[in-house]
């Protein structure tokens, strides 16, 4: 039990420590207070495999909350590589990737609302246009 439990810590640290070198870039405030909230708000256990991989469901909100910046300014534009590896960890068919780029695009202003800028707002905005 005990060894879980310190893998599981190991594990949240050095995805931590990635998501903080990844981003270092390109870091704000936004970005950070993103990550943190949505560490914070669940346990190792909850998205990560016990092997220590991502679990799938969890991928596209561990993306978005690190890259959430670079993110913004590729749906600014509709099209870029952070634009587009979401849509393959959203699962969005390769046939069906420009009209997603093009939809996030239009739906810039919703997705990037001022008083709702989060990664998890921007997710359930895609969610719900699917």
């Amino acid at each position: 039990m005990r060894t879980r439990t310190l893998k599981e810590l190991v594990g949240v640290l050095v995805l931590a420590s990635t998501a903080l070198v990844v981003s270092a870039c390109n870091t704000t405030k936004a970005t950070v207070d993103t990550f943190a909230n949505f560490t914070s708000s669940t346990s190792p256990q909850e998205w990560m495999n016990a092997d220590g991989s991502i679990k799938d469901d969890k991928k596209a909100q561990l993306f978005a909350a690190i890259a959430f910046e670079n993110l913004e300014q590729d749906i600014a534009r509709g099209n870029g590589e952070y634009l587009t590896s979401l849509g393959v960890l959203l699962k969005v068919p390769v046939g069906a990737q420009d009209e997603f780029r093009a939809r996030t695009q239009n739906n810039y202003q919703l997705l990037f609302a001022p008083d709702r800028r989060t990664a998890e707002h921007m997710l359930a905005v895609l969610t719900s246009m699917r």
